[in-house]
């Protein structure tokens, strides 16, 4: 595609200039699209009073809502380069984040001035900060005072709209280069995966840190010129409250969301209440990882609403495959079919393989990205020779091209040479009537080389102990898969869309193995 986020914009405020792009429930403030363009317009002008011009590198720690989306999308528009900051992400990770992109102001809420402002004495860069009223906005100083010798950047498709980084769970975090063409290339496979139209409101509870919740329900309706309602934060008690005042027609959510909300039904906290207030939705996107399909069915069930497993990643502005709509046949533990994209499997050799082969899910399009920021060695590990991208997850195609996901490779269990997928033993935890949560991963062992292991976070009120688990992990999985230690733990740690971090968490067991003991 060769738009900008500026034409984009414009045209959609040309069409639709008082038609509502934007609902922010916690503030009561809605957004058209005609607002959007002033604000995007008012946004440059205000940046070049503070002395920022051409492509600054502008940050921002916010929670979601109407002026974070301001931010967002006004950054872009006026030829900066937004660089969001992951205020769950360890303090190394923000830091990093800010020296390498060479970030030169940062937005941010009271809610995370002190975060900011302690990695502000440890940074070595001069970075201006704005504080941000989520209600009521924010000033910037005025260097600058006229508008007469304001000009606005030129832009094209191949523009710099956003660098962002990585979790950054096994070493540095790597920033991925995405440009105006990807991002709104992931927002028009959305709109054309998931059919959306000018009636469609999206539920955007995912972050604007990350970029499902950026792309999939921020960019992609402004793609379609549709309607997004977008709380701060997700909140259990608040989800079908909003979707059913605002008549919300899909949602998008992680399996950890989903977990909380089946949680909630069966702990009778809102038993008989959402059915009445789920009318206007036709489907619920789960991404991010892998819906485990117990889970996947229970939620169909208890909700009565279809979940469309996808896969995205950051590297390729969200979308790569997708299950067809509820009309279509969808495919229990798959992530779907390609969308928008080219996907394919490869071996080590980087050799196409065929149907029930597992090796190396690789991707190319349009919302492909082209680099990470300032890091050689990483571009020439991430592409095949012919310019695929290596994901890094593995997996297989079925005979009807729908992909399955069996895990990272950097996560992949190697007990005894034998290749064991982590998937494969959380899946068979998830079924378990006492586990809400389950995280395998391989712990070293002199014998083997590694040995199954497992942090489980167990439902609220439940009791289980290490041996029972292992017992009815033995009894699905047989000896060589079954799990050699469990780790009971409160929480397990998890990136800003609620994927369980692993490796996090087998570095913790790893440093502190002495304080466990079977029971």
């Amino acid at each position: 595609m060769a738009d900008t986020f500026r034409s984009l914009i414009v045209r959609s405020a040309r069409a639709y200039a008082s038609r509502i792009y934007l609902i922010d429930p916690d503030s009561d403030m809605t957004m058209t699209y005609g607002e959007l363009r002033n604000h995007c317009q008012k946004f440059g002008q205000m940046m070049w009073q503070a002395g920022f011009t051409q492509s600054t590198r502008v940050g921002f720690m916010l929670d979601n809502g109407y002026w974070t989306s301001v931010i967002f999308f006004g950054a872009i528009y006026c030829g900066h380069v937004i660089v969001p900051l992951n205020v769950v992400a360890s303090r190394r990770n923000l830091l990093f984040a800010l020296q390498n992109a060479a970030v030169e102001v940062v937005f941010v809420s009271e809610r995370y001035r002190s975060l900011l402002d302690s990695l502000l004495d440890e940074s070595d860069r001069d970075i201006q900060v704005v504080d941000v009223d989520m209600s009521g906005g924010f000033e910037m100083p005025v260097i600058n005072p006229g508008l007469d010798d304001y000009r606005i950047r030129r832009i094209t498709h191949e523009s710099v709209a956003m660098i962002l980084h990585t979790s950054g769970t096994v070493g540095l975090p790597k920033g991925a280069v995405l440009k105006h063409s990807n991002l709104i290339a992931g927002g028009d496979n959305v709109k054309k995966a998931h059919w959306l139209s000018l009636d469609d409101i999206a539920y955007c509870v995912l972050p604007l840190y990350h970029i499902n919740g950026q792309v999939v329900t921020a960019i992609a309706p402004i793609v379609s010129a549709s309607r997004v309602v977008m709380p701060r934060k997700f909140s259990v008690s608040n989800y079908w409250v909003h979707i059913d005042r605002y008549k919300c027609t899909w949602v998008s959510l992680v399996p950890t969301m989903a977990k909380y909300l089946l949680d909630h039904v069966r702990q009778g906290k809102n038993e008989g209440q959402f059915k009445s207030r789920l009318a206007s939705l036709k489907f619920a996107r789960s991404a991010s990882s892998a819906m485990p399909s117990g889970m996947q069915a229970d939620f169909e069930e208890t909700f009565g609403i279809p979940i469309v497993e996808t896969m995205g990643l950051t590297e390729t502005a969200a979308p790569i495959l997708s299950n067809p709509m509820p009309s279509g046949i969808r495919r229990p533990g798959s992530v779907g079919r390609p969308c928008g994209t080219e996907v394919k499997i490869i071996d080590h050799d980087q050799k196409t393989l065929g149907n029930y082969e597992t090796g190396e899910i690789v991707v190319r399009g349009d919302n492909v990205f082209s680099e990470y920021y300032n890091a050689p060695y990483e571009n020439l590990k991430s592409f095949t020779f012919d310019g695929w991208f290596k994901t890094g997850d593995l997996g297989y195609r079925d005979q009807d091209g729908f992909y399955f996901v069996t895990g990272r490779i950097k996560e992949l269990i190697i007990k005894g040479g034998e290749n064991i997928s982590p998937r494969e033993i959380d899946d068979v935890l998830y079924h378990h009537q006492s586990v809400r949560e389950a995280g395998a991963f391989g712990l070293p062992d002199s014998t083997y080389g590694q040995i199954v292991a497992v942090g489980v976070v167990l439902k609220e009120d439940a009791t289980c102990t290490e041996k029972e688990l292992i017992e009815y992990c033995r009894n699905e999985l047989g000896d060589f898969r079954c799990p050699s230690r469990i780790f009971f733990t409160d929480d397990l740690p998890k990136g800003p869309s609620g994927k369980i971090q692993r490796l996090e968490f087998a570095k913790t067991i790893s440093e502190n193995l002495e304080k466990y003991s079977v029971d």
